[in-house]
This record gives C-alpha cells, sequence and structure tokens, in this order.
C-alpha cells in the first residue's frame, strides 16, 4: 500500500514537470516573438556559458530548462507506467536521460545562436573595439540589439550598455567585449573642436 501511494505521488510530480516544460517551452517560444528568444537567453542574467568549439552551451537557458522538465517527466511516466520500473530506479534515469538531452538542446541551440547572429568563423576578438550602430534601443540592465561589419560580413547581435544604461536606437557605439552571444557596447564619446582662433587681421 505504501510502495502504492509512493509510486502515485510520483508519477503526480512526473506529470507536473511534463506539464511544467511544455508550458514553459510554449511561453518561452510565445515571448521570443516566434523562436529568437532574446538570442542571450537570460533567466533573470543566470547565463552560464561553455564554449563549445564555435558554439555556446548554455545549461540554463530557457530552452535548456524545459527541455530537461519535460523530459524528466515524460521518460519518469514512462519508466513507472509503461514499464513498471521500481519508483527510486525511475528518478535516476529520467534525471539522466533529461539532463542528457538537456545539454544537447542546449548545444544545438547555441549554435543555431550563432548561426543566426553570425557566422561562426568571426571569432570574439575580431568584434572587440569596432564600431556598431544600435537598430533596438537598449533598455536600462537590458538587451536591445547593434549591427556591424566585420571582415566585410553585416552582422546583428543583441547588446548591452557597459554602463548598464540606456541607449537610443541610432546611437553610434563601439564594442566593448562580447559575452557569449551578445556583446557589450558603450557610446562613442564625442570629439571635443577646439574653437577657432580669430584671425590678426594687421
Amino acid at each position: 500500500m505504501l510502495d502504492f501511494v509512493n509510486t502515485s505521488a510520483l508519477n503526480c510530480l512526473y506529470f507536473g514537470m511534463l506539464a511544467a516544460g511544455l508550458v514553459f517551452a510554449l511561453g518561452t517560444l510565445l515571448m521570443s516573438g516566434g523562436g529568437d528568444a532574446d538570442a542571450d537567453a537570460d533567466v533573470g542574467d543566470i547565463d552560464t556559458d561553455i564554449d563549445a568549439g564555435g558554439g555556446d552551451l548554455r545549461i540554463f537557458s530557457p530552452v535548456s530548462l524545459a527541455t530537461f522538465m519535460a523530459v524528466f517527466g515524460a521518460i519518469g511516466l514512462i519508466a513507472t507506467i509503461g514499464f513498471g520500473v521500481d519508483p527510486r530506479l525511475s528518478l535516476l534515469i529520467a534525471g539522466l536521460v533529461a539532463a542528457g538531452l538537456s545539454l544537447l538542446v542546449a548545444y544545438v541551440y547555441g549554435r543555431l545562436l550563432v548561426e543566426m547572429h553570425g557566422s561562426t568563423d568571426i571569432r570574439q576578438k575580431d568584434m572587440i573595439g569596432i564600431d556598431a550602430m544600435v537598430i533596438t534601443p537598449i533598455p536600462v540592465n537590458g538587451l536591445g540589439e547593434v549591427m556591424f561589419e566585420v571582415n566585410s560580413e553585416r552582422i546583428t547581435r543583441p547588446a548591452r550598455a557597459l554602463d548598464n544604461g540606456a541607449i537610443a536606437r541610432g546611437t553610434s557605439v563601439i564594442i566593448d567585449h562580447v559575452t557569449g552571444v551578445h556583446v557589450v557596447v558603450q557610446q562613442r564619446k564625442a570629439t571635443a573642436i577646439a574653437p577657432e582662433q580669430p584671425i590678426d587681421a594687421r
């Protein structure tokens, strides 16, 4: 009887994780406007990037988290209901499979983001110090978008201000450094023009 109660509670957990993962994924898709999930994929600025051969492995992106939740729930239900696996063993199986698939999705998603925002043969150091134009306003403590050229290739990237301030659309900026798939920029300082000296007509 106790085992039945434990199994029923675990199945409720699995079902809840599956439903939450699917809702999370749908919400991310809708909020991203059809698949450009804030190309930086931050979760309240929780952002873990691991360089993986030209792509960014974003472990805590909404896509990978939703994948983990949905897969964990689905595999758990299949293991307990479909195959009658012991509840404790089903937790291990569901956790391992979900972790593996979420890492795979994170890797693939990171590579897709790089493809969407510029060629993978453009290295980060090639972007640092070059001029860019803000094409989507950068809000305070938020992300906008900039456009720039590297090796005659026009690229757009999500962008954040170096001082976390707001930068209006059309502002000329300089790329200070690159973090994951977004760039950190600062406004170009206006060059002071010395006043013309009066001509001494003697």
